[in-house]
């Protein structure tokens, strides 16, 4: 049974991705969803007017960490209902609902579950809607940056779409044909078409021109069902190239591999950054190194 967590802050976009893991699951193999919050229990509520001062200080913050619990687990029931109805409206029936609140920082707790129960997957929201940096100083980018299992970070998105068609970033890492395979395997349930892109600017001195088809020639054979295409851009001009091979292809997510020091350490090229991805407003799916 595939697992995949879902944090959440019950903002509304939070609150929606559970839309997205639905979709990415399918309905041909059975799955786990779980829900987990962390609601903050280092509160500190120093009051002037009670001379004892440290125990009812205390006392005050107990109470206040208290009510945080209970509301968060009042507002993570309501969802958890909501979830339930979504599957059952959809038919859905190959897909169970668990929930999980604790008290703590979020980025531990993510990555302690991430630790104890080894999902699948992370799927995550993002504040932003493709205008600023939505990963920048977020929870979000945190778990990617950690995390030792895949994470799909989704930022806002106002259309759904239907095929997933994934832009896999190949950077000339010896582990791109592994993570191809892996892509493969977590969709393996839904329609899904995987291209590996790999940018070459034509005043760098790129000497791994033969990589496309080094991939290419490792998937003659191999087991993998998906569809996958293999594309070497030769441009001067990144974002006017990004831009023509997402809108040629209909690229709905972005997948690379990430690194404990800089997740996009290693991302296409050096003339490429993060803030290129950014404003595409898409999902991203940091596979581990």
């Amino acid at each position: 049974m595939k697992t995949i967590l879902i944090p959440i802050d019950f903002s509304d976009h939070s609150v929606s991705t559970y839309k997205y893991a639905v979709k990415i699951i399918g309905n041909e193999s059975d799955a786990k969803l779980l829900l987990h919050h962390s609601y903050n229990d280092q509160v500190t509520v120093p009051d002037p007017g009670m001379n004892s001062g440290f125990d009812n200080e205390s006392f005050l913050n107990m109470q206040l960490i208290e009510e945080f619990r209970k509301q968060a687990e009042i507002k993570m029931e309501n969802l958890k209902n909501e979830v339930i109805n979504f599957l059952d409206e959809n038919k859905l029936n190959n897909i169970m609902v668990e929930t999980s609140v604790t008290g703590g920082d979020p980025d531990w707790e993510i990555l302690g579950l991430c630790n104890d129960i080894k999902p699948d997957l992370v799927v995550m929201g993002t504040q932003g809607t493709g205008k600023k940096e939505i990963f920048e100083g977020s929870t979000a980018k945190k778990i990617m940056n950690k995390a030792n299992i895949p994470v799909i970070a989704v930022p806002e998105m106002e259309d759904e779409f239907g095929e997933l068609k994934i832009m896999y970033a190949c950077n000339n890492h010896k582990k791109d044909y592994a993570k191809i395979q892996l892509l493969s395997k977590l969709f393996e349930n839904i329609p899904v078409v995987i291209f590996v892109v790999h940018f070459h600017f034509k005043d760098s001195k790129d000497s791994n021109l033969s990589l496309i088809d080094e991939l290419r020639d490792s998937f003659q054979n191999s087991e993998v069902k998906k569809q996958i295409n293999f594309i070497l851009v030769d441009t001067f001009d990144k974002d006017d190239a990004l831009e023509a091979i997402i809108k040629e292809y209909g690229i709905n997510t972005i997948a690379f591999i990430s690194h404990k020091t800089n997740i996009f350490k290693y991302l296409f090229s050096e003339g490429i950054t993060k803030n290129d991805f950014f404003k595409q407003g898409l999902p991203m799916i940091a596979l581990h190194e």
